[in-house]
């Protein structure tokens, strides 16, 4: 899986190459605008491979969500521009890029609904009963207890 990304990763990167080249040829470049977005992305690169040397991770790190989401807005105007020259079949493509950036979210969204589940499954009992006032069952409050989460770590020790 990792060589296919890997391959998917170069893809990409040759497309850009061949884009940035063939708008130096046509002369296009010399637009500020269009130069603007390329030092941006040339801050972006920057941005991913300092990432990827700090071990942070790329795709799932909030940092590296970021930046993707930095990169996502930097082909916006590129998007707006096409559908302005009349060019009508990009429409599809902005739907499955905003579609693709929903299902990151939906999938973000239930990491942390998983991650918060197993924080809740351990204190709902202590938290219900709190709720409506009631005692903790003996048994209750062992399970809760013996959870291994505790609310701060255990004093230190002086050194004597």
């Amino acid at each position: 899986m990792r060589k296919i990304l890997a391959g998917l990763g170069a893809l990409l990167a040759l497309f850009h190459v061949w884009l940035f080249a063939g708008q130096i040829w046509s002369g296009r470049l010399s637009e500020p605008g269009l130069l603007v977005r390329w030092v941006l992305a040339a801050g972006l690169i920057a941005a991913l491979v300092g990432l990827h040397r700090r071990g942070a991770p790329l795709v799932f790190g909030r940092q590296g969500v970021a930046v993707w989401l930095l990169a996502a807005l930097l082909h916006g105007p590129a998007l707006a521009a096409r559908l302005d020259d009349g060019f009508a079949p990009m429409v599809p493509e902005v739907a499955a890029t905003v579609a693709q950036i929903a299902t990151a979210i939906v999938g973000v969204a239930l990491a942390a609904a998983v991650l918060l589940a197993g924080a809740v499954v351990t204190v709902a009992p202590a938290l219900v009963f709190l709720a409506i006032g009631l005692r903790l069952p003996r048994r209750t409050a062992v399970v809760v207890a013996r959870s291994g989460r505790s609310p701060r770590p255990p004093p230190a020790r002086l050194a004597r």
